[in-house]
């Protein structure tokens, strides 16, 4: 097995010499690779090290998933028949993965009547997992990308989910009074600033955050050694090796 900083270093220098498909292949390569391996390649790097390999990675991803998540909404509005009654029902690939990437909530989450996503993206699969599941509720994605916003709205209004509204705006800054549930994105950069912000809300009882895993802290910013005061774990869901992350389920105190 390569050891960890010559593993980092050549994937750092396949990913920062190409485009296009080439790109994507090896990220979905790197990503594979990583979860496979025995070990942290990070174990034995200094923090300036650590935090330079995090920083690019979690751009790559970022990145990954902008293109992936345009091809699904694109995809799904290509075989969109009209009003559809799940979300779920004619997604494949990419956007089934993102879609069932949630499911071990299932049991978790008490009924709410009205819920927030921070970080919905241009394909906003986790809004429309719990909006199947959910389907009497009130579902608002929130996003700082004007045009992953525009493509979110175009997709559910032609799948006719009229219960789900989109809006650009930084989940820091939203406020939450009578949202009874708020879910924080992976890919959300300042999660302590949003926990902050919904914390200010009482009216929020149940908060879940996508955490990275140990390994997939490479890709996204991990917060739950930094949680506010007001919210403590209630339970965790079932690790993602395709995305190295899952669900962290908290409740007000």
């Amino acid at each position: 097995m390569l050891s960890g900083a010559y593993f980092l270093q050549q994937h750092r220098e396949r990913l920062s010499t190409v485009s296009g498909a080439q790109f994507l292949s090896n990220h979905e390569n790197f990503v594979r690779e990583l979860a496979l391996r025995q070990d942290d390649p990070t174990d034995g790097l200094d923090s300036v090290e650590r935090d330079r390999f995090a920083t690019f990675f979690s751009q790559c991803q970022r990145r990954y998933l902008a293109i992936m998540e345009k091809q699904a909404s694109k995809d799904a509005i290509a075989v969109a028949m009209g009003p559809a009654v799940s979300a779920g029902q004619n997604l494949d690939g990419f956007g089934r993965e993102a879609y069932e990437r949630v499911s071990g909530l299932i049991g978790m989450l008490p009924a709410y009547s009205r819920m927030v996503m921070v970080g919905c993206g241009a394909f906003p699969a986790t809004l429309f997992w719990l909006r199947d599941q959910f389907s009497k509720s009130f579902h608002l994605g929130l996003d700082l990308d004007a045009q992953c916003v525009e493509t979110a709205r175009k997709l559910a209004e032609i799948m006719g989910f009229n219960d789900m509204s989109f809006n650009v705006m930084d989940g820091k800054d939203y406020d939450y009074d009578g949202v009874e549930f708020v879910y924080v994105a992976n890919q959300v950069i300042s999660k302590k600033s949003v926990l902050d912000q919904v914390s200010r809300s009482g009216s929020v009882a149940r908060v879940v955050v996508r955490e990275p895993t140990r390994k997939g802290e490479l890709l996204s910013q991990a917060i739950r050694h930094d949680l506010p005061a007001e919210f403590m774990i209630e339970g965790e869901g079932v690790e993602s090796p395709t995305f190295l992350s899952y669900d962290l389920l908290l409740r007000r105190v």
